[in-house]
C-alpha cells in the first residue's frame, strides 16, 4: 500500500521552521515567550509545511509503490506503481486511456494543478524537493501524451505513457475474465490502534477488464483503525484520533460514488448510460467505454447488490457487507446517495493545523452527488477543505460512517455520515499482505481472504473458466 509513515516526513519539515514546534505537551499552555502575532506566523509557517507535505506524498504516492518508509520520505526511494510496464521496459509505464481528455485530466490530478485540458500541448511541473515532471501532448496517433518522469524518489520511472488500446501493443491485452470484479471485497488482518487485530475490508472499484485493456485492479477501503493512518493529539486530558498519510485519488473516489449507485439504483444508473451513449462528456468508471456497459448491466448490479447482503460472520461481527465495509445499513447508504443534500461524503490526504496551539485543523473532503446529464451517477464533485476547532468536540475517525457522534459536531452537526479513505493497487495489496508483487489479472491476490467475489458467490459456473471472453450479465 502507498501511504505508509510519512508522519517522519511532516517532522522533519516542521522541526526544520521551529525549535519550538507545539506538540501533546505543556507546551500547549504558552507561548515559549513569543508575542501573539509572532505564534501566529508561526502557525502559518507549520500548516504551510503540512500542507506541501499532504501536497508531496500524495504525488509519490499516486507515481510508486509506497509500502514502507525506514527514514525521511525525501530521502527514500520507491518502485514505479503507476500503470504498467512498457513490455520489458519497466522504466516506462502504460496507462492505458481511452481519450485525451482524461489523458490530461490524469495528469492534471497527480500533480494537484489545473488549467490542464486535453487542448494543453506542453505543461511543465517542478518542486523543489521532489523533482521534475513534463507533460507533452502526443498528435502522431501513438498515444494521447507522455510524461517525462525526473522524480528522485522514483529513479526507474522516467516516463509515463497516457495511450487508448489501438493506439498500442494489442498484443498487450489480457484474453478472457479477470478474476475479480467490481464490487468485490477482500480483507487482511491489521493491527489496529490499540494493537488488537481488525479486518480492514477492501473493495473493488475499478478492476482488469481485457476489452479495455485495463491489466491493473484499484480497491479502496474506508476503515483506517491502524496507527499508519492515525494522528493522535492529548491535550488537557482529552485525546483526538485524525487521519494521516491517507494519499489522493480523485478518480477512484470517483469511481466509488458511482459504484454504489450502480448497485443501490442498478436500473436509473444503466437508464443514464444509455441515454448518453453518444455524449463523449458522459463518464463511466473514469474512461470505460460506455458501449461496454452490458458487461456491467443492471442485471450484474443487482446480483452485486445481493452479494452484499448476504450475512458474513467474520469472527468479530456477523453482519451483511455494507456494515462490514461502510459501519450503516443498506438503507441509509440508499437515502444519502440519493439526497442531493447530502451524497458521499469523503475525508481524503489527511489532516492539516491551521493552529496547532489553538486546535484550529481543516481537513480534505471530496462530495460526491447525482445530478443529471454529465453529473448523472454521482459526477457532481465538490472539493473542499472543512475548517474547525477540537477544543469542544470529539474527533476519532477510527470508527465512522453511523458512528457520527465521533465527528459530527466538528462539521457543525450538518447530519452527514462521512468516511476516510484510501487507495491501493492489487499489487499493493498483494505487498501489504506479505505477498509477492501482484501483477496478474486471473489469479487471486495472496494471502488476503476474501468476503465476497462474483465468480464464486454469485456466479460460479461462469468463474470455472476465465477464458472464456466476457458476456452480457442475467439475472441469477
Amino acid at each position: 500500500m502507498k501511504r505508509n509513515y510519512y508522519f517522519l516526513l511532516l517532522a522533519a519539515l516542521v522541526f526544520g521552521l521551529s525549535l519550538s514546534v507545539t506538540s501533546c505537551s505543556k507546551d500547549d499552555d504558552n507561548n515559549n515567550g513569543s508575542s501573539e502575532e509572532q505564534q501566529d506566523q508561526q502557525d502559518q509557517k507549520e500548516a504551510e509545511a503540512q500542507d506541501l507535505a499532504n501536497a508531496r506524498y500524495a504525488i509519490i504516492d499516486q507515481l510508486a509503490n509506497v509500502d514502507t518508509i525506514k527514514a525521511d520520505f525525501l530521502a527514500e526511494t520507491f518502485e514505479p506503481g503507476i500503470g504498467m510496464p512498457d513490455g520489458d521496459d519497466t522504466s516506462t509505464r502504460i496507462v492505458n486511456t481511452n481519450d485525451a481528455e482524461t489523458a490530461a485530466e490524469r495528469f492534471a490530478n497527480i500533480v494537484g494543478a489545473t488549467g490542464i485540458d486535453e487542448n494543453t500541448t506542453s505543461f511543465p511541473w517542478k518542486d523543489d524537493k521532489l523533482g521534475t515532471m513534463t507533460y507533452t501532448k502526443v498528435t502522431d496517433g501513438t498515444a494521447w501524451a507522455t510524461v517525462d518522469v525526473n522524480i528522485k524518489q522514483v529513479p526507474k520511472l522516467q516516463k509515463i505513457i497516457f495511450r487508448a488500446p489501438e493506439q498500442g501493443d494489442n498484443n498487450a491485452a489480457f484474453k478472457g475474465r479477470a478474476y475479480y470484479r467490481f464490487g468485490d471485497v477482500v480483507a487482511i488482518p491489521r493491527k489496529g490502534y490499540d494493537n488488537n487485530k481488525f479486518w480492514q475490508y477492501w473493495v473493488c472499484v475499478r478492476p482488469a477488464f481485457g476489452p479495455e485493456k485495463k491489466e491493473d485492479s484499484h480497491w479502496i477501503s474506508v476503515q483506517i483503525n491502524q496507527q499508519t493512518n492515525l494522528y493522535t493529539k492529548t491535550n488537557n486530558n482529552k485525546t483526538w484520533f485524525m487521519p494521516t498519510k491517507l494519499g489522493e485519488n480523485k478518480e477512484h473516489m470517483q469511481n466509488l460514488a458511482e459504484m454504489l449507485y450502480a448497485m443501490l439504483y442498478p436500473e436509473q444508473w444503466e437508464q443514464n448510460v444509455l441515454n448518453n451513449l453518444k455524449n463523449k462528456k458522459m463518464k463511466m468508471f473514469g474512461d470505460f467505454n460506455k458501449n461496454n456497459e452490458p458487461y456491467h448491466n443492471k442485471y450484474f448490479w443487482q446480483n452485486v447488490s445481493k452479494g452484499w447482503d448476504e450475512t458474513i460472520n467474520d469472527g468479530n461481527n456477523t453482519q451483511d457487507l455494507w456494515h462490514h465495509v461502510f459501519n450503516t445499513s443498506k438503507s441509509n447508504l440508499k437515502k444519502i446517495i440519493n439526497d442531493p443534500n447530502i451524497g458521499l461524503n469523503l475525508l481524503y490526504k489527511g489532516y492539516s493545523w491551521n493552529s496547532e496551539k489553538k486546535l484550529d485543523i481543516h481537513f480534505w473532503q471530496a462530495s460526491y452527488t447525482n445530478g443529471s446529464g454529465v453529473n448523472s451517477n454521482m459526477h457532481t464533485a465538490k472539493y473542499t477543505e472543512p475548517k474547525g476547532n477540537l477544543k469542544d468536540v470529539v474527533f476519532d475517525c477510527r470508527l465512522m460512517g453511523n458512528k457520527i457522534e465521533n465527528y459530527l459536531r466538528f462539521f457543525k452537526n450538518d447530519g452527514k455520515q462521512r468516511w476516510c479513505i484510501i487507495h491501493a493497487t492489487g499489487s499493493d495489496l498483494s505487498l501489504m499482505a506479505g505477498s509477492y508483487n501482484y501483477d496478474g489479472v486471473k489469479e487471486p491476490i495472496r494471502k488476503v481472504t476474501e468476503f465476497y467475489r462474483y465468480w464464486k458467490d454469485i456466479d460460479p459456473e461462469g468463474g470455472k473458466d476465465l477464458n472464456k471472453d466476457p458476456e452480457p450479465d442475467m439475472p441469477l
